[in-house]
């Protein structure tokens, strides 16, 4: 028992903060009104997609801008599968089309839709991977190519008149599962949780992995990694594919919870407010990715309610003070105050056996 208790005292802050943050979203629904949960389903898949970013820039040090076209493929894959199942739609009437194209056919069924919204981001991933890191492309440049991305993917979007709608999106989407019939606001708000549980617990796996700790190494000295004998590239293409699977995903979770989806919502835009959620947060502890989520959102949705006209401007202050002053994080801030308690307490303890010797 003791030795159970000494195990939990050992932890790091941020197991404690993910604890008491995912007892919280348990209960949450049982005290508020049902709008806000629809708030909370929206930070929910968010904390999914933050996930994901996290395995890629907190623990591999790759900034991508452009994360959210794997989000955005997901998402589409997915919306224009449930638009289909409903027939053809008026977008496509009007185009002259009296069928489905046969070429999207198989997302009549919405189980190889979700196969496939995971699918396509990895191969995309994947893809840009091997072309990028074979090329040795790092750093900032890595970031520019990802935020040249972004823009050509939200362009692309906005010309899908015919099969996407163009820039007005498709909308009037079910909140269902794979095909399922409506789900009712409560149990689909704890199938989110649940889903947002299982990522976090596969990325805590995979960091703790020998996997995890040579992403870890990436990031902290790629040349020394390499003189070991090992082959960066590799580990940085395979998290890359990982982590995009993991932001389709999140995109498949994103279109039940707001039944819309247009080229504006996947974006230039959501990429860099992805960064800016786990910068506050802190990055490369995955609490920070879930900390940071729900606290700028949650500022945003509430400061949007009380100053409608300048809440935007209120959050960006907030947010640069926070990354200003706490360049690791609110999360990173604390785990650091308890290395340095715990570094100060060996150094006195050393000290006191050298004076006891």
């Amino acid at each position: 028992m003791m030795k159970d208790l000494l195990k939990i005292k050992k932890l790091p802050v941020n197991r404690y903060i993910d604890i008491a943050v995912f007892l919280a979203l348990i209960l949450f629904p049982l005290f508020v009104t049902e709008f806000r949960v629809d708030q909370m389903c929206r930070v929910l898949v968010y904390i999914v997609f933050a996930l994901s970013i996290d395995l890629l820039w907190g623990f591999t040090g790759l900034m991508s801008f452009g994360h959210a076209v794997l989000f955005g493929t997901g998402g589409y894959i997915v919306a224009l599968s449930y638009t289909l199942i409903k027939g053809l739609p008026w977008h496509m009437q009007g185009a002259g089309y009296t069928r489905i194209p046969a070429v999207l056919t198989p997302l009549l069924s919405p189980a190889i839709a979700f196969v496939l919204a995971l699918a396509v981001p990895g191969l995309i991933a994947w893809i840009l991977g091997i072309f990028i890191f074979s090329s040795k492309v790092k750093g900032v440049f890595f970031s520019l190519i990802t935020l040249a991305l972004a823009q050509i993917f939200q362009t692309f979007l906005d010309g899908q008149q015919v099969l996407l709608n163009g820039s007005s999106g498709l909308g009037g989407l079910p909140r269902s599962i794979l095909g399922s019939g409506a789900i009712p606001r409560m149990g689909f708000y704890y199938i989110l949780l649940g889903v947002v549980l299982l990522v976090y617990v596969f990325c805590l796996w995979l960091i703790s992995s020998r996997f995890g700790a040579v992403l870890q190494a990436i990031r902290e000295n790629e040349p020394r990694l390499t003189f070991l004998g090992y082959r960066p590239n590799r580990f940085k293409t395979a998290v890359y594919v990982i982590s995009g699977m993991l932001a389709g995903l999140a995109g498949v979770l994103y279109i039940p919870t707001v039944r819309i989806i247009t080229p504006l919502e996947v974006g230039v835009t959501l990429s860099t407010l992805l960064l800016v959620w786990v910068a506050v947060g802190g990055r490369g502890n995955l609490t920070g990715a879930i900390v940071g989520t729900i606290f700028v959102n949650w500022a945003g949705f509430l400061l949007s309610e009380k100053i409608s006209d300048y809440w935007l401007l209120v959050l960006g202050i907030v947010v640069l003070l926070l990354v200003f002053f706490i360049p690791s994080g609110l999360v990173g801030k604390l785990i650091e105050m308890q290395y340095a308690r715990q570094h100060a307490r060996h150094k006195n303890a050393a000290l006191d056996g050298e004076v006891l010797s």
